[in-house]
């Protein structure tokens, strides 16, 4: 869509997956929506829309159906607290009066007679049901209401028609005892029925709170004070005032306020909440350091260069939030159902109540029957089973420093079969240093480097960077090269000594027409061990060789076999030559690669791998890897996660050791695998419990649900929907 724009609103008054589909098709039909995504889970919706439609509309929209929405981003915690206190005091009261209630109604079972005697007795039963039913459950008759007058129905609507059902019978039973008869009261049902209903709730709420402890742990990071130091004064500011440009002091033990390079001392810094990684990690001027890190024991002071909502550690926060938002594909097999079931429910209903009073009126089931349908049908679980999973899963994956998008991206990585690796910085470390070196001719090997170095000193190539500093390291004295021209591509030419020197790769010797024979076996053989070349030649006749290696990271050849056994393809891309490019990938175990590949070669091999069907995850440092990220069907940033791999992937692996990807992918077949375990457990519940409750099984076998069982059945349903999916905070990676 043109222009289009992102909305993201926090929703009040959903219950259930009816809800969330009430609200997605209604949003849907308007002109210029392209998609709605709410999720229940942290009730917030996402919604894509373009020009023809404004902002306020929608929310109007929403609020017509029945909700209110605001624009903001969802506060997970503080939702979840207000929910768990709201909950939890609906509870106890309900309880408190229930308890009373059960013994009342129960008496002639327990004592033998009626309590208070028979009018009195449903007096106090009335008045003790009244205040659980329209007091405790207060929000769930009101909303019941609420879907009636749109002519809608949810798992509210079921909950309080099964409660009033069993409420006003037995006000009508209480107006028979008045005048002489008598018939079962069921007072306790319909009070029961909300009490257990409002307990599953609370401990949903508590659960649900133990879901979003990621995010949580993750905003408890940031310190509320920071120590600032103006004009030589340490003043202690709140943090939210710290300002770009700012230089901060942290103490031993604090943590960090904001993002800011170093600027004094070599500290030694916990990073292990954001990225995973659990040895503090030595700092050196100059050095980026992150906002909720942890200080050890040396202080410092830092440069403010990103703080409030522009630093990493909030960048991390709103991937969390935001992937915690969106549905895995799977879900939408859950919509549908539930925007059909609650009808089909209240078909069942009717027609349960048809069938007993036509074949056994006088019979209490005509009664229990029908509510117990009503309750044990409602759809909570089925609207929890989805994003429950995820909400635990992306939690999870963010302890482990891998930040994923979305749910949909979870479900897509189980169905990768290819997967590509950039080998600069993803499979290596990235920083190339000198592993072999050799002088040919008059020159000693001091001399040739010093020659090159000095050279290469005026050049800003990664390849001249690490001959620069393997020469410093060796207190190498440069001397004076001029004329100095860059080759791109090539390597570099100038004067020495007044002779022409050219230092560079093959491709330049030979278009130079050196005769590079004498170097050429060494050259190989460092080649064959993947690293790469420089040649250097004065006056035409080759004075050395120089072997630069890219080290291979040391998880990269455990993680590469692991990842061959679950996946169908794995391949290396190089901007090396073939040779060094085999040498790195004969090392690390791999048999796939591609040589030479420029940055804009690598889109276009994802697209040849995706037109041969394959579902492409590619992983990349995220900067000249950008538009493979982009195209591929996953795409995996390594690093430090930059704006660039941010917005160019799907998933940025805080951490950069290798063994995140393995982690990942592990991760996301067991959230998916809950995911599934979820549905089916909500499905199979309803199928095999609504006839129980119906009473089919009761004129042969005797067996039924009562009311108060099947408010606790539906309430264990969506409990253990939840608690199912916290398993995956405590899962093994």
């Amino acid at each position: 869509m043109a222009n289009s724009e992102e909305l993201t609103l926090k929703i009040e008054g959903m219950h259930c997956a009816g809800c969330v589909s009430v609200i997605e098709k209604g949003v849907d039909k308007l002109n210029g929506v392209d998609s709605c995504n709410v999720n229940l889970a942290i009730h917030s919706a996402t919604i894509e829309f373009d020009s023809e439609i404004t902002s306020e509309k929608i929310i109007q929209t929403i609020e017509e159906l029945g909700y209110k929405a605001t624009i903001g981003r969802p506060d997970i915690l503080a939702a979840n607290e207000k929910e768990r206190k709201k909950t939890k005091a609906d509870f106890i009261l309900s309880f408190v009066l229930a308890l009373p209630l059960m013994v009342i109604a129960m008496s002639p079972m327990f004592f033998g007679h009626i309590i208070f005697g028979e009018l009195y007795n449903a007096i106090t039963q009335a008045v003790l049901a009244g205040i659980v039913i329209f007091y405790s459950g207060k929000s769930i008759i009101k909303d019941a209401f609420l879907q009636t007058r749109y002519f809608r129905a949810n798992m509210n609507s079921l909950i309080a028609m099964g409660s009033l059902s069993a409420y006003f019978w037995s006000l009508y039973v209480l107006y028979k005892i008045m005048n002489g008869k008598t018939d079962m009261l069921y007072f306790e049902s319909g009070a029961m029925i909300i009490t257990l209903i409002l307990l599953g709730r609370f401990l949903e709420a508590k659960s649900k709170g133990k879901a979003g402890e990621a995010i949580e742990a993750l905003l408890k990071l940031t310190p509320s004070k920071a120590m600032a130091v103006i004009n030589g004064v340490e003043i202690e500011i709140d943090t939210s005032v710290v300002k770009e440009g700012m230089t901060l002091l942290v103490r031993p033990g604090e943590r960090i306020p904001a993002d800011g390079k170093l600027t004094e001392n070599n500290p030694f810094i916990d990073e292990s909440m954001l990225t995973g990684e659990s040895m503090p990690v030595e700092k050196k001027e100059s050095d980026s350091v992150y906002g909720g890190s942890l200080n050890g024991t040396i202080p410092f002071k830092m440069i403010v260069t990103a703080s409030g909502d522009k630093t990493f550690l909030a960048s991390i926060i709103r991937l969390v939030s935001d992937a915690q938002s969106k549905k895995a594909p799977v879900q939408k097999l859950a919509d549908r159902v539930s925007s059909v079931f609650v009808p089909i429910v209240l078909g069942i209903a009717l027609i349960t109540a048809a069938c007993w009073y036509f074949f056994a009126p006088n019979d209490p089931m005509f009664i229990r029957s029908v509510i117990s349908v009503l309750i044990i049908a409602c759809p909570c679980s089925l609207g929890l089973a989805t994003p429950t999973a995820i909400l635990a899963g992306t939690g999870r994956a963010a302890k482990e420093g891998i930040i994923i998008r979305g749910g949909d991206i979870l479900e897509k990585v189980t169905k990768v079969d290819s997967i590509i690796f950039d080998k600069t910085g993803t499979l290596t470390h990235g920083e190339l240093e000198i592993a072999f070196l050799k002088s040919f001719g008059e020159k000693s090997d001091t001399e040739f480097l010093t020659i090159v170095a000095s050279a290469e000193k005026q050049s800003e190539h990664p390849v001249a960077n690490a001959i620069v500093k393997h020469a410093e390291n060796n207190k190498v004295e440069f001397v004076t090269i001029q004329n100095i021209e860059s080759l791109p591509g090539a390597g570099l030419k100038g004067d020495y000594d007044g002779r022409k020197l050219l230092i560079g790769n093959k491709h330049l010797m030979d278009q130079e027409n050196i005769d590079i024979s004498t170097a050429e076996k060494f050259a190989e053989d460092q080649m064959d061990k993947g690293r790469t070349i420089v040649y250097a030649a004065l006056e035409n006749r080759v004075i050395g060789v120089i072997a630069l290696a890219d080290k291979i990271r040391s998880e990269a050849k455990e993680v590469i076999g692991n990842l061959r056994k679950i996946i169908k393809e794995v391949t290396m891309l190089s901007g090396d030559s073939r040779k060094t490019a085999c040498g790195v990938a004969r090392s690390i175990g791999l048999e796939n690669f591609e040589a030479e590949v420029r940055p804009d070669q690598k889109q276009m091999i994802v697209e040849s791998l995706q037109k041969a069907g394959y579902t492409i995850a590619m992983v990349g440092d995220g900067i000249n890897d950008a538009p493979a990220l982009a195209k591929a069907d996953v795409g995996i940033a390594i690093g430090t996660g930059t704006d660039i791999a941010i917005e160019s992937s799907d998933i940025v692996l805080v951490q950069t050791e290798l063994y995140s990807v393995e982690k990942l992918f592990v991760l996301s077949k067991q959230t998916l695998r809950v995911i599934k375990q979820n549905l089916f457990w909500a499905f199979i519940y309803n199928i095999l419990a609504i006839p129980v409750a119906a009473g089919l099984f009761y004129p042969i076998f005797g067996i039924t649900l009562s009311p108060m069982l099947a408010a606790a059945a539906m309430s264990f349903s969506s409990l253990f929907v939840v608690s199912n999916s916290l398993r995956l905070n405590k899962l093994e990676l």
